[in-house]
């Protein structure tokens, strides 16, 4: 498997940049969610030698502790069929994640953030199927641009099913009301993409 390495600094600088042009709202990043989504990945063929699009749903959970801390957990499934040369199967593979959060304000309207956790996987493809655990850990930024708009920008590991993969991702987030928000999501690695589209309820 290849992997995507992105340097720490350049999320930093994309971080200082929006810290440094936006001006003061009255929001905070949000922390305490339900959210609900649509998913659907996209394999780089030419990496992967995979022609497949597999989509499916996903659930996060997120509820502050402290001003420092906070517990978060996701469930995704994703299936579809795989296309390899002339071979077709099908698969199916749900994540469970469960962990914990650390935050700290480096702005009124920008946090910092550090999420350790554990993760189960369970591929079924062609009827076999095959579970782990291993753990995940991701690091980025929440920004709040004013009272509509929030973005999340991540670097993600994860080490499962003997696998050690990176990732980069950004999230914005649609405040249409204080307590329903919109959600679109893109996150890729050297296999592909993944995109996601969905609501979450703040409470």
């Amino acid at each position: 498997m290849n992997y995507v390495t992105i340097p720490l600094a350049a999320l930093l600088l994309l971080f200082g940049a929006c810290n440094s042009a936006t001006a003061s709202a009255s929001e905070r990043p949000v922390y305490n969610y339900v959210s609900g989504y649509y998913q659907l990945l996209d394999f780089d063929e030419t990496e992967t030698g995979i022609d497949a699009e597999p989509d499916g749903f996903g659930l996060e959970f997120s509820k502050q502790l402290n001003d420092f801390m906070y517990v978060i957990a996701s469930y995704d499934d994703i299936s579809g069929d795989y296309e390899i040369g002339n071979f077709v199967f099908s698969g199916d593979t749900s994540v469970l994640m469960a962990g914990v959060g650390f935050k700290h304000s480096t702005s009124r309207v920008s946090d910092v953030f550090f999420e350790p956790s554990i993760v189960y996987v369970d591929d079924n493809f062609n009827g076999d199927s095959e579970d782990d655990t291993g753990f995940a850990a991701r690091i980025g930024f929440t920004h709040v641009f004013n009272t509509a708009f929030h973005l999340k920008g991540f670097l993600r590991h994860v080490s499962v099913m003997d696998a050690h993969t990176n990732s980069y991702g950004a999230e914005g987030r649609i405040l249409f009301s204080d307590s329903v928000h919109g959600i679109l999501a893109a996150e890729a690695n050297s296999d592909g993409k993944l995109f996601k589209a969905g609501v979450s309820f703040r409470f």
